[in-house]
C-alpha cells in the first residue's frame, strides 16, 4: 500500500511539472493616494496619476533640504524600492519604484513658494523678479533722481528667519545695480536690485483675486488739476471709472473694486452676485486709459494672473476613482458605483466632448430602489446591503473667484418619475424628473454625510436652500436642472452662475469644494426616472 502511494505521489509530481503557468499577473497600477509630514501640505490636485509626480507645497520656513516625511499612502499591497518616511533633501526629486505585479515609477517634488517684496516710493506698477537670476527690478517715472531712492519694503527671503546685508534704509543710491547678501537655514544668495526709468503712464501695482480688487500705480502728473483712470475688459466696450487718490512719495493710486447686486434666491434667502464686467477676474486682460485735466494722456493694457483649475475636470483619466467600484478614498471625483450598481458613472465618449473622453451618468434600480447616476466630489461606501453613504467634499486652495462654473453636457434621456420610495421630494410618479448640476464653495471642518437606500434618507441638503451645515459655511454656490433630454446630439457648453451668501469669506476649512451631478435631482429620496442618462464633461471655472 506504500509502494502504491509513493507512485502515485510521484506520477502527480512529474505531471505537475509538465504544466505550464501561463495565467498573466494581474494589472493592479500602484498609486501614491497622500503624503504626511511636516511643513508642507499636499492636496488631491497634487498628486498626478497620470504622470505619477506627487508635489509638496512647502511652507515658506520649511528647509527644503531637510523635509520631514511621516507618513505616505500608496495602493494596498504595493512595496516601494526605498523607504518613504524620514528626512529628505528635496533639493532633487525623489524617485521611487512601486510594485505589486509590475513596476511604476513616481516622483515626489517639492514647491516651495517665498513671498518676495521690493517696493520703492514713487513706484509705478509691481516689482519684476527672476528668482533663477536672483534679480528685482522696480520701475520709476521719468523724472525720478535715481541716486535718492527711498526702499519702502524689501523682504528677498523667507518670513522671520532671514538676515540681511545691508539692511533697506542703507540703499538709497539706484544709479547702477545694487547687491544684497541674505541668508537662511544652511543658504546664503547674493541678489541683484536694480531700479529703472519708465514711460508707462500707469501700471498694475497689486491684484487680489478672491475679492475682485486691484491697484494701479500712476505716475506724477505736473500741473494737473484732475487725473482719472477708467478700465474695460478687453473684450469690452464698457469703460468704468477707479478711485483715484494721491500717493504718499509722489503720483497716484487707482482702486479697482467690483460691483455686487442683491437679492433673493428661490428659498427665499439673500444671495448677493457679482457684475463679471467690474472689478478684476484672474486670466484677464484689461484695457485702462488715463485722463489728466478731462482728456486722454495714455492708454495701456494690464492683466491678471491665471485662475485656478478644478483637479481631473476634463473625465480624462481612465484610473479615477469615480469609474471604478472603489470610492471610499477618492481624493477628487467619486460615484456610488459599488458591486450592485457598476454604472452609475462610467468613461465614455460623446460627440462635442472636450479630449478623447468624457463621463456617462446612467440611472438604474437595484434590490428595487432607485439608483440615480451620479458623479460629485468627494467619497462613496457601502453602509449594509442596501444603504449608500456619500460624504460630500474635497480639500482645495482657492486663490481666485469664479464667476460661474463651466461644463459641457447632454442629457440623452430625462424621462417622467417611474420610482418614488421615500416621502420629501417635490416631484411624485408620473412627474416629469429633472437631472442636476451643481457647485457649492464651502468653508466645511469636515465632509457632509448623506445616506440613502431601503430606508428614509438622512442628512439631505441643498445649497440654494441653505447657507450653513453642521460642517459650517456655504460660501457660494451654483444650480442647473435639467428639465428635458437634449437635442442635437453634441455636447452642450454651458454656464452656471455662482451667487454668494458672503461676499468677503474666503474658504480656510479643510473642505472648501463641492462640485455634483446627477441623472435625477431628488435621487437620494429614491425618486425619479431610472433610464435617465447624462453626460458630462470640461469642469472648469469661468472669470
Amino acid at each position: 500500500m506504500k509502494l502504491r502511494n509513493r507512485f502515485w505521489t510521484l506520477l502527480f509530481a512529474l505531471g505537475a511539472s509538465c504544466i505550464d503557468n501561463n495565467l498573466p499577473y494581474p494589472v493592479v497600477a500602484i498609486d501614491i493616494l497622500g503624503v504626511e509630514g511636516e511643513g508642507f501640505t499636499v492636496t488631491s490636485s497634487d498628486i498626478d496619476p497620470k504622470e505619477r509626480v506627487v508635489t509638496l507645497r512647502l511652507d515658506e520656513t520649511t528647509d527644503i533640504s531637510r523635509v520631514k516625511i511621516t507618513d505616505v499612502k500608496i495602493t494596498e499591497g504595493g512595496k516601494s524600492s526605498v523607504p518613504l518616511t524620514g528626512t529628505f533633501d528635496l533639493r532633487s526629486p525623489l524617485r521611487v519604484t512601486l510594485s505589486l505585479y509590475q513596476d511604476y515609477e513616481w516622483e515626489i517634488r517639492a514647491e516651495q513658494e517665498i513671498e518676495r517684496i521690493f517696493t520703492v516710493e514713487g513706484q509705478i506698477g509691481s516689482s519684476v523678479f527672476d528668482v533663477s537670476q536672483r534679480t528685482a527690478t522696480a520701475q520709476v517715472s521719468l523724472d525720478t533722481d535715481l541716486s535718492n531712492i527711498t526702499v519702502t519694503e524689501l523682504k528677498l527671503g523667507p518670513r522671520d528667519i532671514t538676515a540681511m546685508d545691508p539692511e533697506p534704509e542703507a540703499l538709497t543710491d539706484f544709479s547702477s545695480v545694487r547687491y544684497v547678501d541674505i541668508a537662511y537655514h544652511d543658504f546664503t544668495e547674493r541678489w541683484r536690485l536694480y531700479v529703472v526709468r519708465t514711460n508707462e503712464a500707469a501700471a498694475l501695482a497689486a491684484a487680489d483675486l478672491w475679492n475682485c480688487t486691484a491697484t494701479l500705480s500712476i505716475a506724477p502728473q505736473p500741473e494737473a488739476e484732475t487725473v482719472a483712470l477708467e478700465y474695460k475688459r478687453q473684450d469690452s466696450d464698457e469703460w468704468r471709472p477707479t478711485e483715484v487718490a494721491p500717493r504718499e512719495g509722489g503720483g497716484y493710486t487707482a482702486s479697482i473694486a467690483p460691483d455686487w447686486s442683491e437679492s433673493k434666491n428661490a428659498s427665499g434667502l439673500t444671495v448677493y452676485t457679482i457684475d463679471p464686467a467690474s472689478g478684476v477676474f484672474a486670466g484677464t486682460t484689461y484695457d485702462y486709459r488715463l485722463l489728466v485735466d478731462g482728456q486722454t494722456a495714455a492708454e495701456g493694457t494690464f492683466s491678471t494672473a491665471t485662475g485656478d483649475t478644478i483637479p481631473l475636470g476634463g473625465m480624462e483619466e481612465s484610473g479615477m476613482s469615480c469609474f471604478t467600484t472603489e470610492n471610499k478614498t477618492s481624493d477628487s471625483w467619486a460615484s456610488g458605483n459599488n458591486t450592485f450598481t457598476k454604472g452609475l458613472c462610467t468613461q465614455s465618449a460623446f460627440e462635442g466632448m472636450e479630449g478623447a473622453h468624457c463621463a456617462r451618468l446612467a440611472g438604474t434600480t437595484a434590490v428595487g430602489i432607485l439608483a440615480a447616476g451620479n458623479l460629485f466630489t468627494g467619497i462613496f461606501y457601502k453602509d449594509g446591503l442596501t444603504t449608500g453613504v456619500v460624504e460630500f467634499g474635497q480639500p482645495y486652495t482657492w486663490t481666485a473667484r469664479p464667476s460661474a462654473l463651466k461644463v459641457k453636457y447632454y442629457a440623452e434621456k430625462i424621462g417622467t418619475v417611474d420610482v418614488a420610495k421615500h416621502a420629501g421630494a417635490p416631484i411624485g410618479m408620473g412627474d416629469q424628473d429633472r437631472g442636476r448640476i451643481f457647485v457649492a464653495i464651502v468653508d466645511w471642518s469636515g465632509r457632509h454625510k448623506v445616506t440613502s437606500g431601503t430606508a428614509a434618507p438622512t442628512g439631505t441638503w441643498d445649497p440654494e436652500q441653505q447657507s450653513s451645515t453642521d460642517e459650517g459655511r456655504i460660501i457660494g454656490y451654483g444650480s442647473m436642472f435639467i428639465d428635458e433630454s437634449s437635442a442635437g446630439g453634441a455636447m452642450i457648453e454651458t454656464s452656471v452662475p455662482l451667487s454668494f451668501y458672503d461676499r468677503q469669506a474666503k474658504p480656510s476649512g479643510a473642505y472648501s469644494l463641492v462640485i455634483s451631478c446627477s441623472t435625477s435631482a431628488y435621487g437620494d429620496f429614491m425618486v425619479g426616472c431610472k433610464t435617465n442618462v447624462l453626460y458630462v464633461d470640461d469642469f472648469r471655472w469661468e472669470y
